[in-house]
């Protein structure tokens, strides 16, 4: 008992997306309490102009001015990734006050859930936030792996080279302090761009884990009502009812804010996906006819990198709907046969509600699970097929 009474007391599920809070203002799009908001806005501007803003430009100009095939793949593969990435950085800003919104609902389900204080509950919960920062610290390794690779691979080359392909109107390869200075800004904003690249891929799965660990936790709560071994009254019951009936109002709250903070952006996970996933093939086939193992290497990391991210979200997505099943299931299952008639009469309205199948879709469209993710990736073997005779 002592335990539990430690969990109730430590129980702030929020804690499953303190990661991202922390890069969001770390980077600009929320503001942390105790900074003055002229300070804090100032640093937001000069650092997204700085990075968010003239990076994907330097790499778009060189883009444009690329031909050689290899170098247009390679350079294509982080241009798509970068502006997706982001569009999704900036659909976070338009939707700060949304995030928000969650944080205050998930509050007050954390207080519901340490009022009761059952084990397995707070077992639920506690395995959300710990899938919600393992996807987080996942997507971590893969940037920094990434970045690593990238430059272990410039301090290997024969000649001078960027990180990334870029054009700066500078003339590099000649100079000492201008090939320095370049190197540092890029390595900077390499950084800053993994950073953020790291919290707008993770987000969206965090989110779905914490509305799926609710989710069973009530189910846990319904499927309770009426069999407790004490022999709870009617009128007890018919209480404990109205408290899960609000719990879900609730629940279905936080599900329609983040359908609508998470319709873009996965959406355009999915078509960069596709589109990169096409580029890294195609490149992978030109290095490996040059022989250049690192790029080869970096071809892959980039490859499963993208596959992942779209992985992660329907796989989510997908444990999400199977849960949205269970809690419907949950409602059938407890001793309702036994309560009074408006216990009766308000289980069958939260049948009806219930019964309706919880889905993120992207784009208002595409519906996150395992099945979206099988033909996302049927798709993308087939333009490669395309791109590959056109080779």
């Amino acid at each position: 008992m002592q335990n539990v009474e430690e969990n109730k007391l430590q129980l702030d599920t929020h804690t499953a997306v303190a990661y991202h809070w922390r890069v969001w203002q770390l980077t600009g799009l929320i503001r942390p309490s105790g900074i003055p908001k002229g300070l804090y806005r100032s640093y937001s501007i000069g650092l997204n102009l700085l990075v968010t803003l003239l990076f994907p430009l330097s790499l778009l100009a060189r883009l444009i001015l690329t031909r050689s095939m290899k170098e247009m793949c390679e350079n294509l593969t982080i241009t798509i990734t970068d502006m997706a990435a982001n569009l999704k950085f900036a659909n976070v800003y338009l939707v700060r006050h949304h995030l928000g919104q969650i944080r205050t609902l998930i509050q007050q389900l954390d207080r519901r859930a340490q009022v009761i204080g059952d084990r397995e509950e707070l077992r639920a919960l506690d395995w959300a936030v710990t899938s919600a920062r393992n996807t987080f610290r996942t997507f971590a390794w893969i940037f920094v792996c990434g970045t690593t690779l990238s430059c272990v691979r410039v301090a290997l080359a024969r000649s001078r080279q960027l990180l990334y392909p870029a054009w700066f109107g500078i003339d590099w390869r000649s100079s000492d302090e201008a090939y320095v200075g370049i190197y540092a800004y890029q390595l900077f904003a390499l950084i800053v761009q993994a950073v953020q690249n790291c919290a707008n891929d993770s987000y969206p799965p965090a989110y779905l884990c914490l509305l799926t660990g609710h989710m069973r936790a009530l189910e846990l709560r319904v499927g309770r009502i009426g069999c407790d071994c004490d022999c709870l009254n009617a009128r007890q019951s018919y209480a404990q009812l109205v408290g899960c009936i609000q719990d879900l109002t609730l629940i279905h709250r936080m599900h329609t804010i983040i359908q609508e903070i998470l319709s873009v952006p996965c959406m355009a996970q999915f078509a960069c996906s596709v589109a990169v996933q096409c580029t890294v093939a195609m490149h992978f086939l030109y290095v490996a006819d040059a022989d250049d193992r690192l790029a080869m290497i970096l071809s892959v990391i980039f490859f499963v990198a993208v596959t992942l991210e779209v992985f992660v979200i329907c796989y989510f997505g997908d444990q999400m709907r199977t849960q949205s099943d269970a809690l419907c299931h949950a409602f059938y299952a407890c001793n309702w046969i036994e309560q009074l008639p408006r216990f009766r009469r308000d289980i069958l309205f939260t049948l009806a509600r219930a019964q309706r199948p919880s889905l993120i879709l992207a784009g208002s469209y595409i519906p996150l699970t395992l099945e979206s993710f099988k033909e996302v990736m049927h798709f993308a073997y087939s333009a490669f097929t395309l791109l590959l005779r056109a080779k």
